[in-house]
């Protein structure tokens, strides 16, 4: 009977055209004060009760499954109840509750753990495989798998920094772990996983839950290719059916034993997501933080870490390339590859310590402007009437270095642990760029006639070459963003513009920037509000004038993020405090959303 009303719900539900945004909860142990992430058991029931009465649906994983294919569509509000670890209160004090309220649920546990191998000492007591068939058994909790052995840490890079290593490639005897290497590791285990799982409860894990909720687009595939249906994270949010939702299902952390006031925030407003509140970003230089010597380096990132927290910082944009002399021009980056050289592997370094504190981080990186990577005689670097420029960016126009950008990128996502890339600034060319070779053979390829034929007061011939040279700079940054999303499939992908574009489309032609473009294409355009360095004449003026420009349109005031400089570059001095905060308070005043700064200030930010 039960079975035939979801039917005849879903039914009607999918004629209604009402379509389900799924939650997935994350718990973990129960009753036991002294942890974080553990839940008192009346809370919990308090959480079952509140759901029963506001009408959720509670969806297996099967029902899960089948509705992320598009075979099935649920209720509007649909939850879904997940515990990882596997623990003994599972058993004892959730499993009786699922039984009383009727509510399916999905446990991940650690085979080797439950196996008795390699348990750390702080994981308390964990359900027994006996306990665990009992519990299938009865229809209502699925188990699935939580790695065989990958739920721990281990050393990333030469400093000994740890992290997941189910995500991260290891560092071991004195080198970096080779991209096979890194997938024979995880092969290896979700074979002894579902080994496991097929001796002691006859069946193979549909799904794996991350460890810590770190993974890797290499390891969402092997899991696929190792009988899992599904995958699921902990970076919050919902899930929509489509098969997105089955590779990359997103779960909402329960922790700090909340009530059910929290839990109707979490369901109803924000979904846990990291920038479900408004953006402060903060960017950062590598180049002022490394130090040759460890202790100092150290001191250096900890105090950091005390400004971030202090400013209530939750993304920093990070420098990953070295430019010591700031002249632009990149000969070595922050980061172990095999493109260019490596001036000091200190990016994941400051990287870790700061996701550690839970603070987002994206990559600051150039993509034109790393002349390590351009032609011994220059001759692919943009030129304007036969000069290159004091900020030496190679073409674009130039498919050869495509290939090796790629590649940088897609290493830096695999040795680092970072949550997407923030596109600097060298992606732009003036209204008389590119006149190099490879400049003028596009020219030439696009229009049919050579570019020295270019009418420059003719509107429409520049507007044409201005959308050739915008769309080929977005073209190979969205290629780049590909190539680290091959390891960051969920990564968060940038893009700094120049505040002239923004408030005038003419200036368009200026840079070959397109504001509305940046919009379509990036999850953030970071508009560059300088008004010290422009010499703006009323500074506030031009930050407000910027400010009207963006929250016009709230999915624009969204997507954007406006950056003030803290430094006057001219006169080579930080500006003062009040002047810094006036510019914030003018931002937020006029209703600005999200709102950055550079350089790292070394000073406290009123407000927040």
């Amino acid at each position: 009977m039960r079975v035939l009303f979801c039917s005849t719900l879903f039914l009607w539900f999918m004629m209604s055209g009402v379509f389900a945004q799924v939650a997935v909860l994350c718990y973990h142990e129960v009753d036991k004060p002294t942890d974080a992430f553990a839940i008192d058991r009346s809370k919990f029931e308090s959480h079952l009760n509140y759901l029963k009465e506001n009408g959720y649906h509670f969806v297996s994983l099967d029902e899960y499954l089948a509705y992320t294919k598009g075979k099935l569509q649920l209720p509007e509000k649909s939850v879904m109840i997940t515990f990882d670890d596997g623990y003994l209160s599972f058993y004892t004090k959730v499993y009786p509750l699922l039984q009383k309220y009727q509510v399916p649920a999905m446990l991940a546990v650690v085979t080797s753990w439950t196996d008795g191998e390699g348990k750390p000492t702080d994981v308390g007591d964990l359900a027994s495989w006996d306990n665990l068939r009992e519990m299938e058994a009865s229809g209502l909790v699925t188990v699935v798998s939580h790695s065989h052995a990958l739920h721990k840490n281990q050393e990333i890079n030469p400093q000994g920094d740890l992290s997941s290593i189910a995500e991260s490639h290891l560092y071991i005897n004195n080198r970096y772990e080779t991209e096979l290497e890194y997938e024979n590791r995880l092969n290896n285990d979700f074979l002894k996983g579902q080994e496991v799982f097929q001796e002691k409860l006859g069946h193979k894990a549909k799904a794996i839950v991350w460890p810590y909720g770190l993974y890797s687009g290499k390891a969402v595939e092997i899991a696929l290719k190792n009988g899992m249906e599904a995958t699921f994270l902990l970076d919050g949010g919902v899930n929509t059916p489509d098969e997105k939702s089955a590779k990359y299902a997103k779960r909402i952390l329960i922790n700090k034993n909340p009530g059910t006031k929290v839990l109707e925030t979490i369901l109803t407003k924000d979904h846990d997501e990291w920038n479900s509140k408004p953006l402060r970003m903060a960017q950062v230089d590598i180049d002022a933080l490394y130090d040759e010597n460890p202790q100092k380096f150290n001191q250096n990132i900890q105090e950091l870490l005390n400004r971030m927290r202090e400013n209530k910082i939750q993304l920093v944009a990070l420098q990953a390339f070295a430019d010591p002399d700031g002249d632009g021009n990149v000969d070595g980056v922050y980061f172990y590859n095999h493109e260019v050289p490596v001036v000091a592997d200190a990016f994941s370094t400051v990287s870790n310590a700061l996701l550690q504190d839970n603070i987002n981080v994206v990559a600051w990186m150039p993509s034109l402007a790393i002349h390590a990577l351009a032609k011994k005689d220059d001759s692919n670097l943009i030129q304007a009437d036969g000069e290159k420029g004091w900020y030496k960016r190679m073409s674009p126009f130039d498919s050869s270095i495509e290939p090796k950008l790629c590649a940088l990128y897609r290493d830096l996502s695999r040795y680092s642990a970072v949550t997407g890339i923030l596109f600097q600034d060298d992606l732009y060319m003036n209204d008389f760029e590119d006149a190099s070779s490879y400049g003028k053979a596009a020219y030439e390829k696009a229009f049919g006639k050579p570019l020295s034929s270019l009418d420059r007061n003719n509107t429409e011939e520049m507007n044409r070459w201005t959308k050739l040279k915008a769309d080929r700079l977005t073209e190979l940054s969205l290629k780049l963003a590909a190539a680290f999303k091959e390891n960051r499939p969920n990564a968060c992908i940038m893009r700094d513009i120049y505040s002239e574009p923004v408030l005038n489309t003419e200036a368009s032609e200026w840079f070959a920037q397109d504001f509305a473009d940046c919009l379509k294409n990036y999850d953030y355009t970071v508009v560059m509000a300088y008004p010290y360095m422009d010499k703006e004449k009323d500074p506030l003026a031009f930050l407000t004038n910027v400010a009207n420009v963006i929250k016009t349109n709230p999915d624009t005031n969204n997507k954007v993020i406006i950056k003030i400089q803290s430094y006057d570059w001219d006169k080579e001095k930080w500006l003062s405090s009040k002047i810094f905060n006036d510019q914030i308070r003018t931002l937020k005043k006029n209703g600005v959303r999200n709102i950055g700064y550079y350089p790292d200030t070394f000073y406290h930010i009123e407000g927040k």
